[in-house]
């Protein structure tokens, strides 16, 4: 039958379900609370001349604490049409004063049989009826959504201006709620990347704050710490007034096992997560061991091909039985020679500023340069074959520390306790860097800028902010809880126990200094670094496998939306966030630390989107999540050392060991710590879920949503179970099992 005066099919009016997807958290959260502070307010096409609807109220509760939806139909003219935008808006009860935000995650309408997907995930907090929709955000929220349907689109592949309109109000009022701190307001000759402008995390914006569950689950984490530290330095205090306190050191290697052991019983930690850390306990004084940490632990990034020693070697010798009967020349020669530098402590002193009111007695807790060369033997073991010690701080002369020879083989003998602790003492800068430069510098810090970048820049409706925001989410609120409690100079927890701590600034500089963006390319960094061949590197085989499968699918995802160069180079959202990222997030890095001001390709733009979500999921997830099993036992990482470094004609005892590693308080807030650091988010979201522990991965978080771009993740995942039966096959029969990178255990952010 022919259509005729706006009918179809002889229908005055047709169908729209909407199918609205409501709830901050996972389900089976102990809360079920609904939201009803009052009514959402539907428009579909607004600002359009000709296919606006009215204002849709929807008089329902929608699922607020957990994830639930809610369905509602209406009868709309057939003028309509297609719903391509939508307004979101929520007005509360007229009399209501108390009231909060709703976390919006998607809207559904159903048309004609086909669904419209608008994917918002975001807050908006109801507006009071009688002043009118406000202007400005309320509580951290937008006034009001504008979304676009689908896949999201390019600005400029836009033809309709009350669509373009909506796109540039929603970036607008994000961009007002995201702003860079004022570097005016504290210069400094520091490097340090930019950050946004709020230091309380209670005053970030809602759509920047955790998801309750996260926020709960890390609060009752800290709490538990907190109060074991406040009793202890109560304790402390009370009995140094009383004349009766003691230090309290540990007695042998074994007593920290055993103190582990009855710390986790009290806090309750994960029994695999404690047994991993007692595994290392148990071989940690090994050179294997020591090589194998150098290439699997937190801070695998460090390690570098020797191609000639440079002056920093000439005062030293390495022992010849190191080398099985080769010359140094030889080894360089063969490319089996390595070294590792911590540069990064140059003038940075020494800590211990509180460890007073920790402990009762004031120390000092030493900040050396330290410095290894690392030999791969016959056998495809690297294992170390000299340290290099420096106490620059107090002008002391370098010492040179080797492995003894095999001849030897009571571990209790003066050499062979010498170079353990010379082990210990590198270790020690070890986690020093590893925790203020490799973890908050690179981890954190680097991409915090390019989530400023995405949220000010890149519109809801842009497709690469969806694709995106799975990865951006988490990053932000951390990185202001970290800035408030963990680095703030002013009260600096990570003072309480790194021998670093109360010189971060400092040590931050020095990183920046050397920083690049090459240094994201990790195909590059691999490259130029030299350890290509290094066998049983495994942090290095798995960060490449996950480079290669997120890189093939943010190409795919970039090819779906952008149809030729011009198109990147046409795309001023983008670029504006890529320019912003170098002006705002680099300022005064010299060149802007090497990152592109513009992209001109697909090709480019694949390489830096990969480059970031790489940094924010994987590189994070490789230094964060097996902190506990490495540096929860001291004698294999001492995060303070409490007694000065040996010089070269000490003779090291035991007892002398013991007194410099750290006592029980510090060696609890360590745990504690970094326990707390290694906890997965209850709303986490991984490359590979777990549906029945509601970790679920990408598909459930993204917002991506066309058939296409979910075609596009499908494939990625599909590599990735590829890549995690690779990963399980490789860990059978280990004693240490590398599986940080499992995709099943790579969250898709930064949150810890």
């Amino acid at each position: 039958m022919a259509v005729k005066n706006g009918e179809t099919n002889g229908l005055s009016e047709r169908a729209y379900t909407f199918i609205i997807q409501t709830g901050a958290d996972i389900p089976t959260k102990h809360s079920t609370s609904k939201w009803s502070d009052g009514t959402m307010i539907l428009t579909i096409n607004p600002g359009s001349k000709t296919a606006e609807s009215k204002p849709l109220k929807v008089h329902k509760n929608f699922p607020s604490m957990t994830e639930g939806a809610v369905t509602v139909d209406f009868w709309l003219p057939p003028n309509i049409g297609v719903p391509k935008l939508i307004k979101v808006d929520l007005e509360s009860n007229k009399f209501e004063l108390i009231k909060d935000a709703l976390y919006v995650r998607e809207i559904t309408i159903l048309y004609n049989r086909d669904p419209y997907r608008f994917p918002i995930k975001n807050f908006v907090y109801p507006h009071n009826p009688i002043r009118g929709n406000p202007t400005v955000a309320e509580m951290g929220c937008p006034p009001h959504f504008l979304v676009r349907e689908g896949a999201g689109t390019l600005k400029h592949h836009e033809t309709e201006d009350f669509i373009i309109k909506a796109r540039e109000e929603d970036l607008e009022i994000i961009h007002s709620m995201v702003q860079w701190n004022d570097i005016e307001e504290n210069p400094t000759d520091l490097l340090f990347p930019g950050f946004v402008g709020i230091l309380e995390y209670d005053k970030l914006p809602r759509f920047l704050q955790f998801r309750e569950a996260k926020l709960d689950a890390f609060n009752e984490l800290r709490s538990a710490g907190l109060k074991e530290i406040r009793a202890n330095v109560l304790d402390n205090l009370m009995n140094k007034i009383l004349l009766r306190y003691k230090e309290e050191r540990f007695e042998s290697f074994e007593h920290y096992e055993m103190f582990l052991k009855l710390k986790s019983d009290e806090m309750g930690w994960s029994k695999e997560m404690i047994e991993e850390t007692l595994k290392v306990a148990k071989i940690f004084r090994q050179d294997e061991e020591f090589g194998r940490q150098m290439l699997c632990g937190p801070n695998a990034m460090y390690i570098k091909k020797v191609t000639a020693l440079d002056a920093r070697w000439s005062g030293g010798t390495v022992p010849e039985h190191s080398l099985e009967g080769k010359s140094l020349s030889e080894v360089i020669a063969e490319g089996h020679l390595f070294e590792v530098n911590f540069d990064e402590l140059i003038g940075v002193g020494h800590g211990g500023s509180l460890s007073k009111k920790l402990t009762g007695t004031k120390q000092i807790w030493y900040v050396v340069l330290a410095d290894c060369l690392l030999y791969v033997r016959n056998d495809g073991k690297l294992v170390p074959v000299q340290i290099r010690l420096e106490n620059r701080n107090d002008g002391e002369a370098p010492t040179w520390w080797g492995p003894p020879s095999p001849d030897i083989s009571d571990l209790n003998r003066p050499v062979h306790l010498g170079w353990l602790y010379a082990k210990m003492w590198f270790r020690s800068a070890d986690v020093n860097v590893y925790s203020l430069c490799t973890h908050f510098a690179r981890a954190h810090a680097v991409n915090e800028v390019f989530a400023m970048a995405c949220y000010r820049n890149l519109p809801n409706a842009h497709p690469i902010f969806r694709m995106l925001q799975p990865h951006i989410q988490g990053i932000i609120p951390v990185n202001v809880q970290a800035r408030g409690v963990l680095i703030n100079p002013g009260r600096n927890a990570i003072s309480l126990f790194l021998s670093a701590g109360d010189n971060l600034s400092h040590l931050f500089n020095n990183y920046y200094k050397k920083f690049n963006y090459e240094d994201l390319i990790l195909p590059l960094d691999v490259e130029k670094r030299g350890v290509g061949d290094i066998p049983e590197y495994l942090y290095r085989d798995d960060t490449l496998s996950h480079w290669n499968i997120i890189s093939k699918y943010v190409s795919e995802m970039v090819h779906l939306s952008y149809l030729s160069d011009e198109d990147v180079v046409l795309d001023t959202e983008m670029q504006n966030a890529v320019k912003d990222a170098v002006d705002m997030g680099y300022r005064g890095f010299e060149d802007g630390a090497g990152f592109p001001r513009a992209i001109s390709t697909r090709e480019k733009l694949t390489e830096y989107l990969t480059a970031m979500v790489v940094n924010i999921s994987v590189f994070h997830t490789a230094v964060n999540f097996q902190t506990f099993t490495s540096y929860a036992y001291p004698p294999n990482v001492p995060t303070c050392m409490a007694i000065p470094p040996p010089s070269q004609e000490t003779e090291i005892t035991m007892k002398l060991i013991l007194e410099c590693l750290p006592v029980m308080e510090i060696t609890f807030i360590a745990m504690n710590v970094s326990y707390n650091l290694g906890q997965f988010s209850p709303v986490e979201r991984f490359y590979l879920g777990h549906p029945a522990e509601n970790r679920l991965g990408m598909l459930g978080e993204n917002m991506a949503v066309s058939p296409e771009q979910e075609a596009c993740i499908r494939r990625m995942e599909d590599r990735m179970r590829v890549f995690q039966a690779e990963v399980d096959t490789r860990n059978e029969g280990r004693y240490l099992k590398y599986d940080v990178l499992s995709p099943r255990n790579t969250p898709l952010t930064t949150q810890t």
